[in-house]
């Protein structure tokens, strides 16, 4: 008699946690080492933040399809796992950066360009960690539909 597993909830669960958690780090270590070394007023290259978690989000998916999914995988849940990894590893990487501009561990460089006391509030630290909370919800939900088309299996 072959049995064919398949995923449970609790590993279902524990891998759209982990992977929010090891996104989150993912994207505040390469957002710290982008911010202090390569830093320009116009860098494309600091761009590349924004497609981290569409990497994440594809290679979390297709990890849990090939080890744990051996029968059938929707689309419904494929979205669902990739969009509350993103949302998670969204807020706590808007978590950090807050902590970090608000403590003084990444200082802002709006002086370099504006002086203006508007370009200062617009850019403070609650600014800029609930500017990126909503851009990377934004884009989990984009990345999400995307990476479930392929991401389901039928039998």
């Amino acid at each position: 008699m072959i049995i064919e597993p398949t995923y449970t909830g609790k590993q279902y669960w524990l891998t759209t946690v982990i992977s929010g958690l090891l996104l989150s780090v993912l994207l505040s270590f390469t957002y710290i080492v982008f911010y202090q070394r390569l830093y320009v007023e116009f860098s494309f290259l600091f761009s590349i933040i924004y497609l981290i978690p569409f990497v994440w989000l594809s290679i979390t998916l297709a990890f849990f399809k090939n080890k744990f999914v051996w029968k059938e995988f929707t689309y419904w849940k494929a979205f669902l796992m990739s969009f509350i990894s993103g949302i998670l590893g969204s807020i706590v990487f808007c978590g950090v950066i807050y902590l970090l501009y608000a403590n003084g561990g990444l200082e802002s460089r709006i002086g370099l360009y504006e002086n203006g006391r508007q370009m200062r509030e617009l850019f403070s630290p609650l600014a800029t960690a609930v500017s990126m909370l909503i851009i990377n919800v934004i884009l989990s939900l984009f990345y999400s539909l995307i990476i479930a088309i392929f991401a389901r299996k039928k039998v």
